[in-house]
Order: C-alpha cells, then structure tokens, then sequence
C-alpha cells in the first residue's frame, strides 16, 4: 500500500481485516525508518498503530473528535491523514511537527503538549457539542502514564459524574510514561492473577464477545460477572469499564469499538500496548531510551550535554553532601540513571507529577534534606502556584535544575524554554542563575546547596565542552556576582548569560570591535556594583541578550535599576519575546527569530553609528 497515497482515512472502510493488519506493519516499517533518520517519539508511537487504524476504521474524522494526550503518539493518524510525505521533514524547520498541530489538519483537534490534558479537553468537547447541539463522538486516548496525572483525574471525576455527556476514554496502557511507571495506581490497574477459581471462570469471560461483555455490565448479570471481574476504580468513578484487551489486536479493537458507539454511557476501554513494538531494542527497553531518539549526527568529540554535566556535577558532590533527588518522571533525559544506581535510597521517580514533586520539596528542605529537584523549563510551569507559594513565599531552600532553558528545537511550541526566567524572576527569594561552561556549572551547583533560599541553574539542550577521561570535576568557591569574559577598549557593552554569549562573542568578533563582554550568570539577583561601574561610562551603549523573553528577565530589572539611578544610555535588547517559537533546528530557529550572530551584527551596528 502507497503511504504516501493517502489522502484521509475514509479509504480504511473499504479494507478487509487482513489488509489492515498489512497496512499496520507497512505502517510500523515506515516509522521505524523515518524517525531513526529524522529523530522523534520512537516507541510510543511504535506501540498505538493497531489502535489509531482502528479508531479511523470505526469512527469519522473528524466529525467524531479523536482526542490525542500529548500527541506525541499520533504519528500513525497523521499519516492516515495524508501527511506521510512530510515525514522526511518530521520536527525540522517549517516541517512536520512531532505533536499535534491545528494548522496542519482540520483532523488535529486537541494540541496539547503536556501530559494530563486529553480529558478535560474531552469533557469540554462534549459540553461544546451539547451546548451547539452537533453530534459526533468524543474519544480520548491517554498513554504513556498520563493518566497518572492528576489534571487526568480531575476530569474523570466529572465526566464520569456527569450522565448527560457521553464520553469515551480509551486508556492505553504500556506499563511506561517515559521510563517504569510508579505509584500505587499503577500497580492497582486491573491485571488478571489472584484466585484460581476467579482466574479459570475470568477465562471463560475473556472469550465473550464484547457485545455479551458490556451486557455484563448490567443488573442482570451483575452479580455474575462481579464473580467474573470485580469492579474497578474506574467503574467506580461512573465509567462502563471494558478491558483489559490486546491493543495490538485489530479485531477485538475494531469489534469493542463498534459496540462502545452503542453505549450510552461513558466507557473507559483499557488495552495493553507494547510500548515499541516492531523495534527488537525498544521493546526491551525498560528505562526509556527508546521513548525519544535523536536525529543521527556526528560525534560531538570532547564534550557532553548540559544535563550530563549537571548530573557527573551531583555525582561528584555527595563527597560533600548527601543530596536528595526528586524526579517526574525524566531519569534519561536528565542523565540521572548512573546517580540512580548508585545512591537508589536518595531518588524518587513521581511519575508526572511537578506539583507534587514541588510540594514534596518544600516539605523534605524545610526537614533540612538536601533536595535537588529537576525539571524540564516547560514542566517547570506546571507547578507554578506550588513553586511559589509552597518554596519561594516560606524561602525553603530546594535547588531545582531546569534542563532545555532556551530554545529546545525540535520538540516545538509546547516545550520551548523561553519563560522559567520570567516566572521565577517574579517569585521572592528565589536566585536565579545560567552557567556559561561546565566550571561555572559546578561551582553554581555546590554554591546552589550552601544557600538558605530556593535555587535555579539554567542549562540548555545543547553540548558543552567537558572531556569525561580528562577533565576534573571541582568546586570552585563563586561569588554571586557577574564576570567580565571581555574588558574591552570601545564603548560598547554587551551583556547575556549561559552558552548565548558565545554568540555575542562571535559577533564582535566579526565586526572587528573590543567590546566588553559581561557574564550575567546570576540573572537574579542583579549584579548592581558591575552595573553602577558600567554605567560611569557615559559613552558606552548597551545590549542585552536573552534567549527566551524579556518580560519579567535580566533586561527589564537592568532598566529599573537605570531609572532608579538615572542612567541615560543607549539600550538595546534582543529577545524572543510575545511570539511562538515553532519545532526547528536550533541555528535555523535562532536565524528565523532574529537572534542568529548576522542578526546581532546588525543591531550592533545600528547601536554604534
């Protein structure tokens, strides 16, 4: 079958069950292919094939709104919604996004980023389509432990509760969010074993059709199938619960799915997908390599990702300190695993859950643990109120490392790391800091837990020089204070923090000019003695760079100190501020927003003339 032929997925209704089953492995082999060239969400979307062919199959996209938690699973419906030939461009600038997006189909109706969503977007889809009087189902398909999140519970609460909207949840369940799922909800998920007796009588139960399954549902074979399959937390919370079945078999989906459009009653239908299936390695991974790969590039040499650095930095540090490690969720992204292994009783993995983890912070600080609690800029905000009232308000010193500050590129809007700086800088007592090398990076971490107010270090998603075979992990004593990279001879002054310096650096270089230079590596507070001798200079002109916002960041906080002052220099800034930065390669990104090195000789030059 020609992927690229596909134009929607009315042409599915047409196929026999056997041709399906070919479409699912073509399909399988397709993305297997194309994401180990292209990077992108490997295994979960290896893992929801059978299911998203079965849910075009039985309903009608988009009349019927297909609900995606994430989205980072739907790579199937986009093809059967007539994006195959994008794939080359998966991720990439002005290409295919790695998640739902509402330009790119009528048939992308939920673009949600963050995991927990689907289901309160679905109870609000249905009380739309009531309120309209439009018909058309709802459907929800939440993985990847997203149901786990408490936003997810929040909303099978009402819609649950609520017997005038009819909803359908389609829970897909992998065993995995992005590594092992945790908690005991995940343990007490329906699972066939206990009781003999039960378990050959639940046999007989399986091999009813999913007409005679639902009926079971009902007060006339309640009391049987109660013997059969006890109820369930999700019955329990108002659902007509259906599962577990095979989510790799297109049959049995295709029939459960044909009768949960006669219910009249919300259904939770629970399947058991192999997160990466079709890929020998990534249904073997239990950690999460697999859930995301990257594009293949060349080696990088002698250096190491920022989370690495961070993480060999905390390694090394419990020569010192024991510190505490309060993770949602993210043990690969972060590099933590090796910390894992070797101190298991100073880690827990949450799952996704940063409000919790917030809270959980503040309480193990104030009992006078070290804690280390890393998240993701974008997750950050998920605990916003939690962060500020329960860690900045009370002063509780948790350090947090928030990893993918900046541009993050490929994984798009939903994930850019363009406003922590903002949200912290508003909060009291917090210090906020970016390190511009990995020195800086361990000398911020260690100065980090010797504070007595809450602490952030900034670091990118990119590389930073470190050679593991050679170099040495110390602890130089920091001040917080900004330092001079450069001490120039003309009247020029350009000021950011982290790796973007580099580009100040570069751009001077090319324009011939000796500007100083300054490392703003601690964003908040300002360093105001550095500023006060700047600024004596009434020649000098300024610009401030800052990958991310200037609402509420280091810019802003330099003019209030001017005002106060009364300065009257040139000023300049460069920011991404009020605008969506798209999915992207970093530099094309950097280029398309303006912030590139030609984008800053340019501003350079209209500031000296």
């Amino acid at each position: 079958m020609r992927l690229f032929d596909i134009k929607d997925p009315a042409f599915l209704k047409q196929l026999s069950l056997k041709e399906l089953q070919v479409l699912a492995e073509e399909i399988r082999q397709f993305l297997i292919e194309n994401i180990e060239k292209t990077g992108g969400h490997l295994s979960s979307n290896l893992g929801t094939v059978e299911l998203i062919i079965a849910l075009h199959y039985v309903f009608n996209s988009p009349k019927d709104a297909i609900l995606f938690d994430v989205g980072h699973q739907a790579y199937t419906h986009k093809i059967l919604t007539g994006r195959a030939s994008e794939f080359k461009k998966l991720r990439q600038t002005n290409g295919l996004s790695g998640f739902i997006n509402y330009k790119e189909s009528e048939h992308d109706l939920w673009e949600g980023g963050h995991a927990g969503t689907a289901l309160s977007a679905l109870y609000g889809l249905l009380y739309a389509k009531a309120l309209k009087k439009e018909v058309g189902e709802g459907i929800a398909i939440v993985g990847d432990a997203s149901i786990l999140n408490g936003t997810s519970f929040e909303a099978l609460n009402l819609l649950g509760s609520d017997k005038s909207k009819r909803g359908i949840v389609i829970f897909n369940d992998n065993e995995m969010s992005i590594s092992r799922n945790v908690g005991s909800i995940s343990r007490a998920l329906p699972r066939y074993n206990g009781h003999k007796t039960r378990s050959k009588v639940k046999r007989f139960w399986d091999q009813m059709t999913p007409a005679l399954r639902m009926r079971g549902s009902t007060k006339l074979f309640g009391g049987l199938r109660s013997y059969f399959k006890p109820k369930n937390l999700f019955e329990d919370l108002g659902y007509q619960y259906l599962g577990p079945i095979d989510g790799h078999n297109l049959k049995d989906l295709i029939d459960y799915l044909e009768e949960i459009k006669k219910s009249k009653t919300s259904v939770f239908l629970h399947i058991i997908t192999q997160k990466g299936k079709g890929h020998k390695d990534a249904e073997m991974d239990t950690v999460g390599l697999y859930h995301g790969v990257a594009q293949k590039q060349d080696e990088k040499g002698k250096s190491v990702s920022w989370s690495e650095i961070i993480a060999i930095g905390l390694d090394q540090l419990q020569t010192k300190r024991k510190t505490f490690v309060i993770m949602p969720a993210m043990t690969v992204g972060t590099h933590l695993q090796s910390f894992l292994e070797k101190y298991p009783d100073q880690f827990i993995d949450i799952g996704i859950a940063e409000e919790h983890g917030a809270v959980m912070a503040s309480m193990m600080a104030r009992q006078g643990v070290n804690v280390f609690f890393p998240l993701y800029s974008t997750f950050s905000q998920r605990a916003f109120d939690q962060i500020l009232n329960d860690i900045a308000r009370v002063n509780h010193p948790v350090v947090f490392g928030i990893d993918r500050a900046g541009i993050v590129g490929a994984d798009g809007s939903t994930h850019q790391g363009l406003f922590d700086v903002s949200m912290f800088n508003l909060m009291p007592n917090m210090v906020i800091t970016m390190p511009y090398d990995a020195k800086e990076a361990f000398a911020l971490l260690n100065y980090g837990f010797e504070q007595t107010h809450p602490f952030v270090i900034r670091y990118p998603k990119g590389h930073v020089a470190f050679d593991k075979r050679k170099d040495l992990v110390t602890f130089e004593a920091i001040k917080p204070s900004w330092t001079l990279l450069q001490t120039g001879s003309d009247p020029l002054v350009l000021i950011s923090y982290g790796p973007s310096l580099d580009l100040l650096i570069e751009a001077a270089k090319q324009l011939k000019l000796q500007p100083t230079i300054v490392n703003a590596r601690f964003i908040k507070p300002i360093d105001e003695k550095m500023l006060a001798q700047l600024f004596k200079n009434k020649a000098n002109r300024f610009l401030v760079y800052e990958e991310g916002t200037n609402v509420g960041s280091l810019y802003p906080q330099i003019l209030k100190y001017m005002a106060k002052h009364q300065h009257h220099h040139l000023i300049q800034s460069m920011s991404l501020t009020d605008v969506v930065v798209e999915h992207g390669q970093y530099q094309e990104l950097l280029k398309k927003h303006q912030m590139d090195v030609n984008s800053i000789v340019k501003v350079i030059q209209d500031l000296v003339k």
